[in-house]
Formats: C-alpha cells, sequence, structure tokens
C-alpha cells in the first residue's frame, strides 16, 4: 500500500527562494518612472519602477550576514503609483539580510507578500526589492525602506486584498490549483497566518477518486499540519531574539497518528528593552549611575510578553558630578560669610538632568565684603545718632559679583548730630522774646557735613528776653487829637552783641500836647506884628512833658483866637521836596508860612515855611534787596512815596528801613561734581571723588553757589574684565569592555588592571593616571556570541576664570572640570 506524506517545507522554501531574490536584487534592472511610462515592454519581460513604495520595519529587526531574517513590514506612504491605490488595513511581509560589499555594509530586503487581518496575497520575491547602506546590525521602526517593484503585480495584490479585482472563473481555477493542491494546502508557507483562500480547498480529482474506489480498498489520507498550540517559544538573551516553536502532527484520515517535539520554525521575535519602565541605579560611592531595563517581546500579532525585571544596563553609565548650579547659597549675615550648596546630579540617558542628592553645604565658602557706596546713612533723630551703611556682596568662584542684603547700619561708624547755628532768629514781639533757630547735621567718615534737618526752634537753647528800646526813635505826634505816641524798637543781646529785632514801632506810652506861650513871663515866640494894623498876634509853642522834661514838638505858632488878620498859606511850601520827613517814623509833614494883607500891597509873608499840623503816610513799596553772601542772608530794600494832592511822589529809594528782618537763603541741593582725576578702585568697582558746591535760593529768587569740600564719593561701577579659560587634558580616563575577552591595561603610573569579559560582556572605567595602554587581549572565547572589546579614551576638559582688574591686577579661579571628550 504507498502512502503519500506531504511535508511543510514552505517557511523553508520561501526562505532559500528569499535568499536567491536578495542575491539577485543586485542585478534586477530598473527604469525610473519616466521610462516606465514612454518605453515598450516585450513579451514575458518585468518591468520594475524604482520607489515604487515605502515601507519600514513594525518591529525592530536584527540583520544577519549569514541567513535571511523573516521581517514585519508597514507602509509609511501612499504607494507612488500611475493610478491610487486604497493600502488601508494593508501591511507586508518578506525577508532581509546584509552582505558586503567593497568594504560598505549593505541591507537587502525583499518583499514577499501583502496581508490583511484576514487574507494574504503573495508576491514575486524577485520583483520587489530594495537595498541601502546601515551602520548597524538592526533595523529600526524608524528606517525608510523604498521598495523598487513591478507596478502591474503590486496594483492587482492590493485589488485581490481589497476585494476589488474580480473572482477568476472556478473551472479555471481548479483547473490551475489541481497538480499543486496535495504539495501546499496544508501548510502555510509563511510560518504565519493560514489562507483563507485555500482554507478547506480539496483537489476535485481526488475526491473524485476518493469515491470511486471502495472503501476497503484505498489508501489512508494522510495530512500532515505544523502548529504551535502548546509549544513555548525559546529565549536567547544572549543574542537578544526570541524563536517561535511549532511542532508537526501526521494525521491518517483525520486522526494524529504522530507528533514530533516542538522546534524552531524560522520565526523570531527581537528582544527589546523598556528603560521607561526602571529606575536608574545610582552607585554614589563610584560617582556612577546605569540606567536600568525591563526585557520584553512582541509577537507577529501586536501581543507583548514581559522576560525579565528590571536590571543594570552595564554598556552604559552616567558620571556622577557634583554641581551647584540649582541649589541657593547660605548666607551668614552674623559672620559675614557665604557657603556655597551644591547636590550630586548626572545627565540621563534621555539628556535629562537628574538629582542624586538635595542640596547641602559645600567646602566652598566666601567671606562677604561691605560696600558703603550704594547706601546713605540712616539717621535716628530720637538717639541723636546717625549710622553709615553697607551692603554686603562677595565674588563667586566665576568671579561674578552677587550682592546678598539691602543696606544695613554699621553699629561701629556711628557719627553724633549737633545743632549748628547758621539760621536767623524768629521774634515772638507778643511775648518779648527772641527764639534761637538751627539746624542738626553731623559729619561723616569723609569729613563732609550732612544736614538731617533744616532750621527750626531749639531744642536746647532758650528763648532770649527783649527790651523794647525808645532810644533812637521819634515819637509819632498827632497834632489833630492833640496826643504824641511813643515808638521804639526791640532789641536783644547775644553773645555779648546788641541786636536790633524790629524798626521803630509804637508802645501803648502817650503825651499830652500843651501850648506854651510865655516861661516865667517872657514869651516864647516873638509876637506876629501887623504893621498895616498896628496890632500883635500872639504865638505859641507845642510842647510835651517826657520824663518831668519839656519837649519842643511843634515851632512858634500863632494863636488863632488872638490872630488879628493873619492867616496861614502851603502857597510857596507845597514843594514835596521841601517837606519835613520822617522816615522812621513813616510821616511826612507839610510846610506852611504865615502872612497878612497890606492894603495896596498884597500878602505879606512873616514867617518862612515851616512844619505844619499835615501829615502825610508813607506809602513803601518793596525794590531791591540788600545781599550779605558771606553771611547767607539778605535785607528787604524798599521805595518810600507820598500822596499830595492825588499825585504820588517818591522820596527815597532802594532805603534800609532800620530794623528791617535779614532774611536767610534757602537751602536749594547740594551739587556734586566728579572729579575723575582723583578716581581711585575698591577691587573691581571705580570710585570717583567729588567737589560740592551747596546750591542757595536768594529771597529775590537769584541763585548763589558756594563751594563745600568733596561730595558724596560715585560707586562708578565694576572695571574689572572677566574672561573664561579652557585646558584639555587628554586620555585622562579611559573606558574598558570586553564581551568574550581578557584585557590587561596598563595606565601611565605602571600599574595593570585586568578587565575579564564574559559573554554578558564587563567593563570598567579608569581614570586619573594618563597614559593608559592595552598591553594585552586574551581571547574571544568560542562560546560567545558577537565577542568584541573596546577601549574608549576620554579627554578631560577643564575651565577656570579670569579676571583682570582695572590696576593691572591678575586673578584666576581653580581649575574646574566640566566635561569629558572622547
Amino acid at each position: 500500500m504507498r502512502y503519500t506524506r506531504m511535508v511543510s517545507c514552505g517557511l523553508l522554501a520561501l526562505v532559500l527562494a528569499s535568499s536567491t531574490a536578495l542575491s539577485q536584487a543586485q542585478t534586477v534592472p530598473t527604469v525610473n518612472p519616466a521610462s516606465a511610462q514612454t518605453s515598450g515592454v516585450g513579451e514575458g519581460e518585468v518591468l520594475i519602477k524604482e520607489n515604487l513604495f515605502t515601507v519600514s520595519p513594525a518591529l525592530e529587526t536584527e540583520l544577519s550576514n549569514d541567513n535571511a531574517v523573516p521581517v514585519q513590514l508597514q507602509f509609511n506612504a501612499q504607494p507612488n503609483t500611475t493610478e491610487a491605490v486604497d493600502i488601508s488595513g494593508i501591511t507586508a511581509e518578506g525577508f532581509t539580510r546584509k552582505v558586503n560589499v567593497n568594504g560598505e555594509e549593505i541591507a537587502q530586503v525583499v518583499v514577499t507578500r501583502l496581508k490583511t487581518t484576514t487574507s494574504f496575497v503573495d508576491l514575486e520575491a524577485d520583483k520587489f526589492t530594495s537595498q541601502f547602506g546601515v551602520e548597524s546590525n538592526r533595523l529600526l521602526p524608524t528606517t525608510a525602506i523604498s521598495v523598487n517593484g513591478d507596478e502591474a503585480e503590486f496594483v492587482q495584490a492590493v485589488a485581490r486584498l481589497s476585494g476589488t479585482e474580480e473572482t477568476a472563473e472556478p473551472e479555471q481555477e481548479l483547473e490551475d490549483k489541481e497538480n499543486t493542491v496535495e504539495d501546499d494546502s496544508a501548510v502555510d508557507e509563511g510560518g504565519g497566518s493560514e489562507n483563507p483562500i485555500a482554507e478547506g480547498y480539496q483537489t476535485p480529482e481526488r475526491l473524485a477518486q476518493e469515491e470511486e474506489e471502495p472503501e476497503e480498498e484505498r489508501d489512508p489520507n494522510m495530512t500532515i499540519n505544523v502548529s504551535t498550540d502548546g509549544c513555548e517559544p525559546q529565549i536567547d538573551l544572549g543574542s537578544g531574539i526570541v524563536r517561535q516553536t511549532a511542532k508537526t502532527e501526521t494525521l491518517e484520515d483525520g486522526i494524529v497518528t504522530e507528533t514530533d517535539a516542538c522546534s524552531p520554525n524560522g520565526i523570531v521575535w527581537n528582544i527589546q528593552r523598556n528603560y521607561e519602565a526602571c529606575e536608574d541605579l545610582v552607585d554614589e560611592a563610584a560617582l556612577l549611575a546605569r540606567p536600568q531595563y525591563a526585557s520584553f517581546y512582541n509577537d507577529d500579532k501586536g501581543a507583548r510578553y514581559d522576560l525579565t525585571a528590571c536590571q543594570p544596563d552595564q554598556a552604559i553609565s552616567f558620571a556622577i558630578s557634583e554641581s551647584s548650579d540649582d541649589c541657593t547659597p547660605e548666607v551668614d549675615l552674623d559672620n559675614e560669610r557665604v557657603t556655597l550648596l551644591s547636590r550630586l546630579t548626572y545627565r540621563d540617558r534621555t539628556g535629562k538632568d537628574v538629582a542624586v542628592s538635595e542640596c547641602a553645604p559645600s567646602e566652598t565658602v566666601f567671606e562677604l565684603e561691605r560696600e558703603y557706596g550704594s547706601c546713605s546713612d540712616v539717621v535716628d533723630l530720637e538717639a541723636g545718632i546717625a549710622n553709615a551703611q553697607y551692603t554686603l556682596s562677595y565674588t563667586d568662584e566665576k568671579a561674578s559679583r552677587l550682592k546678598v542684603s539691602e543696606c544695613l547700619p554699621d553699629e561701629e561708624q556711628a557719627f553724633e548730630i549737633e545743632e549748628k547755628q547758621n539760621c536767623t532768629f524768629d521774634f515772638d514781639l507778643e511775648n518779648g522774646v527772641a527764639i534761637v533757630n538751627t539746624s542738626l547735621i553731623y559729619t561723616n567718615n569723609a569729613k563732609v557735613e550732612v544736614s538731617v534737618r533744616e532750621c527750626a526752634p531749639s531744642e536746647t537753647i532758650a528763648p532770649i528776653p527783649m527790651t523794647a528800646e525808645p532810644n533812637g526813635c521819634s515819637m509819632r505826634h498827632d497834632f489833630g487829637t492833640g496826643v504824641s505816641t511813643e515808638m521804639a524798637m526791640w532789641t536783644y543781646e547775644y553773645e555779648g552783641q546788641l541786636f536790633q529785632a524790629s524798626p521803630c514801632i509804637t508802645t501803648d506810652t502817650t503825651y499830652t500836647h500843651s501850648k506854651v506861650f510865655d516861661k516865667n513871663g517872657i514869651d516864647v515866640c516873638t509876637p506876629i506884628v501887623d504893621l498895616a494894623s498896628g496890632k500883635a498876634v500872639r504865638q505859641y509853642r507845642t510842647e510835651i512833658t517826657v520824663n518831668g522834661s519839656s519837649e519842643i514838638i511843634a515851632g512858634c505858632q500863632p494863636d488863632e483866637a488872638n490872630m488879628l488878620g493873619i492867616y496861614s498859606t502851603v502857597n510857596g511850601c507845597d514843594d514835596p521836596a521841601s517837606f519835613d520827613h520822617d522816615l522812621a517814623a513813616g510821616l511826612s509833614y507839610g510846610l506852611e508860612r504865615y502872612y497878612y494883607d497890606v492894603a495896596g500891597r498884597g500878602r505879606t509873608y512873616v514867617t518862612a515855611c515851616q512844619k505844619n499840623d499835615q501829615t502825610f503816610t508813607h506809602s513803601v513799596q518793596p525794590s531791591n534787596w540788600k545781599h550779605d553772601d558771606a553771611n547767607l542772608r539778605a535785607q528787604q530794600l524798599v521805595d518810600v512815596s507820598i500822596n499830595v494832592n492825588g499825585s504820588s511822589y517818591k522820596i527815597a529809594t532802594s532805603y534800609l528801613q532800620p530794623g528791617t528782618s535779614e532774611i536767610a537763603y534757602t537751602f536749594v541741593r547740594n551739587q556734586d561734581v566728579p572729579d575723575y582725576g582723583r578716581k581711585y578702585y575698591t577691587g573691581c568697582t571705580e570710585m570717583v571723588p567729588t567737589k560740592r558746591t551747596k546750591i542757595y535760593t536768594r529771597p529775590d529768587g537769584s541763585s548763589y553757589s558756594r563751594a563745600s569740600g568733596d561730595g558724596t564719593t560715585l560707586n562708578n561701577g565694576d572695571k574689572c574684565q572677566r574672561s573664561t579659560e579652557t585646558r584639555k587634558l587628554n586620555g585622562h580616563r579611559v573606558n574598558i569592555s570586553a564581551k568574550g575577552y581578557t584585557l590587561v591595561v596598563r595606565d601611565g603610573n605602571g600599574n595593570y588592571t585586568t578587565v575579564s569579559g564574559n559573554c554578558g560582556g564587563s567593563s570598567k572605567t579608569l581614570t586619573g593616571n594618563p597614559g593608559y595602554n592595552l598591553v594585552s587581549a586574551r581571547g574571544p572565547v568560542s562560546t560567545c556570541r558577537y565577542p568584541e572589546y573596546k577601549l574608549t579614551y576620554y579627554n578631560r576638559v577643564d575651565e577656570r576664570s579670569k579676571v583682570v582688574y582695572p590696576t593691572g591686577k591678575v586673578t584666576y579661579s581653580s581649575w574646574k572640570t566640566v566635561r569629558w571628550e572622547t
């Protein structure tokens, strides 16, 4: 009895065919799209179109120089077809390998199948190829692969998967498949999903034979199924892949008669690393951090399977360094110093800075320096003290000047506030006292006098009693009422000198006028004789009695009661310039003369012009000022005029009235002018002395300036020039990595270090003794896959700060390592 044994060699055949296609991919003729549209194609020839479509690996796929590796592909963009096709829901499968051409690594890819979730269509592998240069042993999901191919076959395959191609005649399809169904109807050649188009299909001829032969005489129908059910994948962590396994079942008339053990079926999945799920492993003692990862893989259906828990990646390490960039320095104002805070940080594989420790005090301490130029003094009037103020700052390791405080009082620089008698007095005439005004000042360290309060009544000097002194003042006579009033000026004595506090003003003392005709029987005035009539008219004088003594206040005047035809007139005496002007009393007295008429002769004057009882009050208008710049005082001058018969007559100009008060100049400001010829430097700071001028305003609004010594020294800013110097120390660090080798390395001091790398790999970093050399490398270990070793040298890059002072002095900071370069 003859049995037909059908063995699924589809995957092997596909790999072999794909390998053949890969070898042919370098020689397949291609044409550009333009030629595809214009060139004719002979019968049996295939037209390959460049850049027909672009795909990328769905998963990270390992490249091999020995074998073709299956690869799952996905479309990146709309295919470059003459007419648009719908590729939604369609992916691709194929194989890839790596070859070496003239020393250059070339990746080759063939596309063998288009598929959806429910069906697939195989492609001719030698018609859909791509080759491109690579630099690693893996194809990443980000790799874009441009495929050249047969546009007609591609469009037909897409149409079949999309359900747009008309179904072929059943008879023709049966005829085409009649001789092949025994070989491939029960096996999935790609090792992936079963083909729903061929599912359940049996050759019609075989069915007819089975019906014709008697049941007892036919041979058993033997079929072979390949299944992954119950088979665990093989996990190869060393190679970074997972191999799918499958078992072969032999069935006779649908009954399993033989089952082979599970074995790899050629489908592999790449083991991937998940760094995001794991925290880095930190070794503060060694100042190193390593990333950790968890291993997993995704099968061809997209299901994820976790393999290992978090484990360190020995191939990657991050140097932990001390940094103070994000730490706020600790300021000790009491002890006037600043301590830098620092923390340990490193930069992880994503470039993010990761903190290992919190900010803590470091050994770097800066002394604070006082700066007085930018703060004004603080004044305490109650305590009578003014203190200089300062700010605290320091120069950091980068030679930058940093301020850490606002203005603070210096208790050691205290200046006593004193009264200064540079003000005019105020006068209280009602209480008869002179009030002493003073200003409050202190003298600072620069010997500059600083005012803290303008003129005000003194709190330490008592008011000075004044005296109303009539001496030097005339009386004010009112002949109409017959009363004279005493006038007096207020005076006071200060520091042994007598000062006038007011002009002559009236007092409460009055004197009654008396008409005196004779004394001791003798006329005090010569009678006026009227020769025409022969009559005499008596005259009298007006007197007052002051302190028991008579004073004549008016000359001889005829008694009108006894006047005999004699009259007074101002005619001839009406010139205001000849009036009797009493500037001190504020009055001018008119003039008159007496006359009698002689028949035939007209008027005869019997007296000359003399003062009468007509008074003119003085009108005073301010005019100019009398300036006393030496004592910073001024007195108001006035113009004096009287009104006579409706006309104004000026009797005095720019007159200084007795007792006119002195008015002090008003202090406006201190004007400081920089004196760059005397500039000096305090460290980096340029200090410029100034010359001070006090600006005053006179009472008339004009300005007066007076030199006042040195002013406030100006802080003209930081004049230092700063730069950063860099040096590179080559070969100060070496990283030794070995896989399957034992390495011996000697440093610059002659010390030897051995690094033994098993198949999992090992690495070690040496620092500080430059001159590292590889002495020997023993290996490779035969059991290791992809053995290798590598020495990576690092150059240390240091920086320091350079400060050039305005005086020419140059200082440098200590060298500090800022980075390592390979």
